[in-house]
């Protein structure tokens, strides 16, 4: 089950120049944790490989749909921490840990919006725009503050 969640195709509502796979992404998430934290735990590294695992059984559910139906997004929660118990995983972490993943994973989404405008694809930049604001709003680290902020100058470049 762990390699079928790798397999799982993300941005499945819009149009891309790439695809990229749970797989792929989550070995991003883990790249960009361990350049911003060096110091990080191996749970937190198994934490950002496995965390979207779940998404063999429920998909890649877009953000958008979870945050205009927040009761959708509560029951994907209470899912995914089942489908973890039933193949072994533990994803749980502390605030530190929990801090750093999500954290990852948003910046991993923003080097992906990149990639795709790079590519010409003007879908990615209002996708770029609600991840950096989601950014904005947490207080990030000095690490993840510079590469947020190289993220965005890149963005503004295109």
């Amino acid at each position: 089950m762990i390699r079928n969640g790798g397999a799982v195709k993300r941005f499945h509502t819009i149009p891309t120049n790439n695809e990229q796979t749970v797989a792929a992404h989550s070995w991003g998430v883990a790249c960009i944790v361990l350049d911003l934290w060096p110091d990080a735990s191996v749970h937190l590294l198994r934490a950002a490989l496995h965390h979207d695992v779940p998404e063999c059984v429920t998909g890649d559910i877009p953000a958008t749909a979870k945050w205009r139906f927040p009761e959708l997004s509560v029951a994907l929660s209470r899912a995914e921490t089942e489908i973890e118990w039933e193949i072994g995983l533990d994803t749980r972490l502390g605030d530190k840990d929990a801090y750093r993943l999500k954290v990852a994973d948003m910046l991993e989404l923003l080097w992906y919006c990149v990639e795709e405008e790079r590519l010409g694809n003007k879908n990615f930049k209002e996708v770029f725009i609600r991840g950096a604001h989601y950014l904005q709003e947490i207080e990030l680290d000095e690490p993840a503050e510079k590469m947020m902020g190289e993220l965005i100058k890149m963005e503004a470049e295109l």
